[in-house]
């Protein structure tokens, strides 16, 4: 690209120079030839106003020129002939020569129009000027007054070759600094070329291509170039955590299958093995395969519910009037906690709503619930309150008196098959939280945990309330 810049700017300059050359030389050919005929078009004049007319014995008139010598220079040389072409007189500096004469000459002077032509004499032009003289209608001779154009001829090489010379110099002059311009401005897509390259050998999508230039053509491309750079490390990252996850998700989600799917299978393999089990051992084999098959179940729904997330699933939301939202699912709560202690508390705005599924805002405090009741102790309660918080969000929380959170879980709790040290000692599958917080990011909203300061934890979730509904009250 460097050299067919170059070449194109070279070849431009050129062809530029060409036309600017030939207008310096032919506009100097003018000028000098013109310089020329005015010089001895002069000196014809002076000439002609110099001779007299003279008066013969048979009443017949005659010209009498001037001594033609006075008005000749060493490169203007007069000549008369008359009608015949003969010469009568000439300068002395033309010597033994004669200006050329031919019978165009003598033709175009029989018209009685002086009139310019260019002769070659020897090895040099002559330019030439031919003023008929006429008395009384009757040519009488012809006055021709030439000039050498060696002078012109000469000063006009020199002209040419001083254009062509420096036009030649410049030429090669713009090329070699078009090549270093050339090198210079391109320099930064070499930079895009090695940064591209050493990205494509190393992996290392966190380079960025270094540029200090004004914001041009090349500064907006370079710019772009590393947006795109920005966007493609991005994607890099998340296909790679995304397969990470996948990996952990497979990984995590055998080892809890296993374990169901363990329990089952020795049960059964018990129970086929022993036909003559008392009945009561044998209950128990069949209430710890139902056990486990519950668990499965709910394991495959969680699983099911993610995979679900993963490929993009909108849930169906409507506006949902809050008092309403909270009566359901105070009413749920208090029969699904059963005889454990549940403390319900709402504090609601009247008349606001929420753009919510309530199946799935339902699966979602029932979820938390459920961690609660999981890690509290069965003489302290659980604590549900529902209420408009200053931001105007509508906020659940459900709060224990459990061990809380381990200090720096508090995120990580949220991720799949994640369980902490106080975790792993109960029954679950370490997807609940992670199916809350989709649900709660699907409405736009967020969820968070944190301990009390008196023991135990406390999850926060936030619901934008709709702001419709909110206009119409101001309405």
């Amino acid at each position: 690209m460097r050299l067919k810049l170059t070449l194109l700017y070279t070849g431009v300059l050129c062809l530029a120079l060409a036309f600017f050359a030939l207008a310096i030389i032919f506009t100097a050919g003018r000028i000098l030839h013109r310089e020329v005929d005015e010089s001895i078009s002069a000196t014809a004049a002076s000439v002609v106003r110099s001779a007299v007319i003279r008066q013969t014995p048979f009443s017949l008139q005659e010209i009498v020129l001037p001594d033609i010598n006075v008005f000749a220079t060493p490169d203007t040389y007069l000549q008369v002939v008359d009608t015949r072409g003969l010469a009568i007189s000439r300068s002395d500096n033309l010597g033994r020569q004669y200006l050329p004469l031919s019978e165009y000459t003598l033709k175009s002077a029989a018209q009685n129009k002086a009139f310019y032509e260019t002769v070659r004499a020897g090895k040099q032009n002559i330019r030439v000027y031919n003023v008929p003289l006429v008395v009384e209608g009757r040519l009488m001779g012809i006055l021709q007054v030439g000039r050498t154009l060696a002078t012109v001829d000469l000063l006009l090489d020199k002209i040419r070759f001083i254009v062509f010379a420096g036009g030649a110099a410049t030429v090669l002059i713009a090329g070699l600094l078009g090549w270093f311009l050339a090198r210079a401005a391109l320099h930064p897509v070499e930079k895009i070329s090695r940064t591209a390259l050493s990205i494509r050998e190393g992996g290392d999508l966190s380079k960025r291509i270094d540029y200090s230039g004004p914001q041009d053509e090349l500064g907006r491309m370079v710019n772009t170039l590393n947006n795109m750079f920005g966007r493609l490390e991005a994607m890099y990252n998340q296909l790679q955590e995304s397969y990470d996850l996948q990996r952990r998700f497979v990984s995590d989600a055998s080892h809890e299958l296993r374990t169901p799917l363990t329990t089952i299978r020795g049960n059964t393999e018990f129970l086929l093995q022993s036909p003559d089990l008392d009945a009561g051992t044998a209950r128990e084999a069949m209430e710890d395969i139902a056990g486990e098959a519950r668990r499965l179940t709910r394991l495959l729904d969680h699983m099911l519910a993610l995979a679900r997330a993963d490929a993009g699933f909108e849930m169906e939301k409507n506006a949902v009037p809050v008092d309403e939202l909270w009566q359901e699912i105070s009413r749920q709560a208090r029969f699904w906690a059963g005889g454990r202690t549940l403390e319900l508390s709402g504090r609601l705005p009247a008349g606001k709503q929420v753009e919510a599924s309530a199946d799935y805002l339902s699966q979602l405090v029932f979820i938390l619930l459920d961690n609660a009741f999981k890690y509290s102790s069965p003489d302290t309660g659980v604590e549900l309150t529902m209420r408009e918080n200053p931001q105007d969000w509508l906020e659940i929380t459900v709060a224990d008196r459990g061990p809380g959170i381990a200090p720096g879980d508090e995120e990580l709790i949220f991720n799949r098959f994640y369980r902490g040290e106080e975790a792993r000692a109960r029954e679950g599958s370490g997807l609940g939280l992670a199916i809350a917080r989709w649900i709660a990011e699907q409405h736009r909203g967020s969820i968070r945990a944190a301990n009390r300061p008196d023991g135990g934890s406390i999850f926060t979730v936030l619901l934008p309330l709709s702001k419709q509904q909110l206009n119409k009250e101001t309405w």
